[in-house]
Formats: structure tokens, sequence, C-alpha cells
């Protein structure tokens, strides 16, 4: 046989493999190309009748991307959600229920209210980021605080913030979110509301009840602590955190690494986000989080559920969780991993993710949450009432619902 006629034979081989293969697309916002390249390869590898497509979205455009490629029929066959949006894909009827796949792994994952609604399952939880408090041993032990006993409590954080806002005119007592969409709330009002064994919403989801007294206490407090706050955007805030200007401030996990990169001479700590009072209340916090869907335009189920299942191993979730240093795997049994002993911050957010808290499942949660963006900003910006925020901000609110 020639050899232009094997090569002849090789690439129609290759062809005919390719073409029995079942392509899968992925839209995700977690891993960069050269992490993706890998997770394809590894998974390629161990289910050759699958051709996998991973794309990679941005958190500035991804979310008009989906819904532009839903209303074009194009939509992927997996794909990866901020937790606060999945409420509103499946109202609208993006994603399929996945309610006859869940069984077999609910008990092997945590984070399933991430991913109901309406009493069926709807995704699967995959990574987890929450916020928990940064604080800086230095301007602590200068303000004649004890490095070694962060504040625990509300009364505790805001005595400490105004000893440590009092040391100059340059450093500030706590960071607090304000002038960009969703951290504001994240970050930490929203979670002290809950701390406060407070909602905004009924249980059943059909009353604001941002008005009540739970709220209102927080308001109050929020309003007070930022009488010795640095206001900004959560990068302004970090920054100034990483220069040693600022006492504590609340964020994800991702400031860890990017404090340590770009401010080695900082030294700071991680701890539980304080609580309202030592009787009263717990150490709430925002739980961020990641989730996987199968778009309901998907013709490839069975496959589809197989690369899900491949994403949430503790294998590739640790992979994530380390190249990254940003999420955390919601695989049970992971937090026994030896990374974990090796980084101390890291293993704090792990411990703060016992106490945190989603977002309601609510159809219209993206407009209300840029609704917190203004009640953060007027509380801490303005002299209005703090009822009268409340009150009209609780009537936009039940408007939506």
């Amino acid at each position: 046989m020639s050899k232009k006629i094997l090569l002849m034979v090789l690439l129609v081989g290759l062809a005919l493999l390719s073409f029995g293969k079942t392509k899968i697309s992925l839209w995700q916002f977690m891993m960069d190309d050269t992490l993706s390249k890998q997770v394809k390869a590894q998974f390629e590898a161990a289910n050759p009748d699958i051709e996998l497509e991973i794309v990679q979205l941005s958190w500035a455009t991804g979310f008009d991307r989906i819904v532009t490629s839903i209303a074009a029929g194009s939509a992927p066959d997996v794909i990866e959600l901020g937790n606060t949006w999945l409420a509103t894909f499946a109202s609208q009827g993006v994603l399929r229920p996945v309610d006859d796949i869940v069984g077999k792994v609910k008990d092997d994952y945590v984070a399933w209210n991430f991913v109901e609604y309406q009493e069926k399952t709807w995704g699967f939880p995959w990574l987890l980021a929450p916020r928990a408090m940064y604080y800086n041993l230095e301007l602590l032990d200068k303000a004649g605080l004890d490095p070694d006993n962060p504040p625990k409590t509300w009364i505790e954080l805001l005595n400490a913030s105004a000893k440590i806002d009092a040391l100059g005119p340059d450093i500030y007592g706590v960071g607090l979110c304000v002038g960009e969409p969703y951290n504001p709330y994240q970050d930490w009002f929203l979670p002290a509301v809950w701390g406060n064994m407070g909602h905004f919403v009924s249980p059943d989801l059909k009353k604001a009840t941002l008005n009540s007294d739970p709220v209102i206490e927080t308001a109050y407090y929020y309003r007070n602590l930022g009488n010795y706050a640095l206001l900004g955007k959560e990068s302004e805030l970090a920054e100034a955190f990483g220069k040693g200007k600022l006492g504590f401030f609340f964020a994800p996990p991702v400031y860890i690494i990017k404090t340590q990169r770009d401010y080695p001479e900082t030294i700071f700590d991680v701890a539980l986000i304080p609580k309202p009072r030592e009787q009263h209340g717990y150490h709430a916090s925002f739980a961020g989080g990641e989730v996987l869907g199968i778009s309901s335009q998907s013709k490839n189920v069975e496959e589809a559920w197989r690369v899900i299942k491949f994403l949430m191993s503790e294998e590739v979730s640790m992979l994530i969780t380390r190249t990254t240093g940003e999420v955390f795997p919601t695989k049970v049994g992971t937090e026994k991993d030896p990374w974990f002993e090796s980084h101390p911050l890291h293993a704090t957010f792990l411990e703060q993710n016992k106490y945190a808290v989603p977002f309601p499942p609510l159809a219209e949660a993206n407009n209300i949450e840029l609704l917190f963006t203004n009640i953060v900003e007027e509380i801490l910006l303005t002299d209005a009432p703090i009822e009268e925020i409340l009150q009209k901000y609780n009537q936009q609110i039940q408007n939506l619902l």
C-alpha cells in the first residue's frame, strides 16, 4: 500500500472516529484557558465517545451571552451560573429540571439549596465562595487590641473599628462596599440581616419584610459602623487593606492570594464574620457559589450529566481550588484534603461556609439584587431616616414579588 493511500485511510478512520462522538458544549467562568485544556484532556481520555467544547465566559458579559444564545436557540448543553441567577433562568424555562438525576449523588454533595426553585431541582451545586472577615494584625496591635482575638460580635467590631480609625487620617477602621452592583449587599449588609435572625422576604417568598425590626436594627448598626469606614468598591477596599490602611473588610477568598502576592509586607488573618451579640444571632455570610445546569435545549442529557459529574468530582474541583484559591468544592469530604492544612486562611473560609446563606430563590432575584446596592448606599451615604429608606424599598421589592 502506497504512503498516499495509507494516509487517506488514516484520515478517513479519524474522521469516522470523530463523527461517532457526541459533542457537548460547556460554558463556564471559573477555568482559564490553561485549566480548561487540562480538564478537557482528562475528560476526553476517560470518555472517548464525547468531544467536550469548553467556552470561557467573563462575569462582565457572560450573563448576556447566555441570554442571547438561548434566544437564538443555540444554548450550550451545560451552563455554569452564579447561584443567584438560577431561579431567574429556571423560571424562564431555560434549564432542564434534574430531579431524576440528583438522587444518585445528593448525599455526596452540599448546598442543594443553591439549585432548588418551586420544589424542583434545576442544577448541581459545584463550587462555593463565602465571605469572611479579613483583619490587619499590625493595626490591631497599634490600636491596643489583641491581634489573636479579633472581634466576634457587632459591638466588638464597632469598638475596634473606632480605635483603629483613630490611628491617623489615612487609616480606616473598616471597609464597606458601595458604588457597584452586588458586593454592597453580599460583602456584609444582607448577611448581617440574616445573622440578626432577619429576612427581607417571608418564608413563602410572597411578602417583603425589609421594614421588619431585625432589618431596621441591622441598618442602624451599619450606619454607625460607617462612621469609621472607608467606602468604596470591593477592589478599592482590598487595595487599601493591602496597603495597611484598613483594619477590617469583608470579602471572598480570592483576596487571600492577591494580598499575599501584591502586598507581601502586610500581616493579616481571616476570621468568622461577627454575629450581633454573644447570645443572639450567628456568624452569617453570603453563600456565593457556582452551579451547573443542563440547558432545556440540550439533546444529549446523559452525556451532559457525565460532564457535570466529572466537573463535580473531588479530583477536578480540588484542582480548580488549588489553581485559583477562589472557590471550594461542594463534594463532601474534600475539607479533609491535605491542601487545607497547608492553607489555614482558606480553611477558615471552609468553616465560615457552615454559616453561609444563599440569596432566596426568586425569579426577580437580579432586579432585587440591584435594589440592595441603592439600599446600602442610602444607609451609608445619606442622612435619610432608616425607617423611610427601608419602607421605600420594601414597597419596591413587594412590587417585584
